[in-house]
């Protein structure tokens, strides 16, 4: 994963914001909230289950208000691995770098 890579020797932001309390708790929050399913449209695994921020604008501040929305259950295969998965269709309304969100709600 390139985004983990930052410079040789230094973890990235993010690799940082995935190692905390704040973090695993949002994570076990929205399993809860997921019902420990993949909500990608018409999956519904139970396993290899990733926490995907669908914008990182709320990174690090996933408890706080409603930032949770933000964030959803994704199976490994639909989140990083599927010709199809969110962060390789630039056009997912859950890419973080597509511009045109939605919330998870909405999908």
């Amino acid at each position: 994963m390139t985004r983990i890579r930052h410079k040789r020797g230094r973890k990235s932001n993010y690799l940082k914001s995935l190692n905390n309390d704040n973090h695993r708790e949002a994570r076990e929050k929205c399993l809860f909230r997921d019902d420990f399913k993949c909500r990608f449209p018409g999956c519904n695994a139970k396993i290899r289950l990733e926490f995907h921020h669908i914008s990182y604008h709320v990174l690090g501040k996933e408890l706080e208000g409603d930032n949770l929305q933000w964030c959803v259950m994704l199976c490994e295969d639909h989140h990083q691995v599927k010709p199809n998965s969110v962060h390789k269709n630039l056009h997912d309304p859950w890419n973080p770098k597509n511009f045109k969100k939605v919330n998870f709600k909405n999908r």
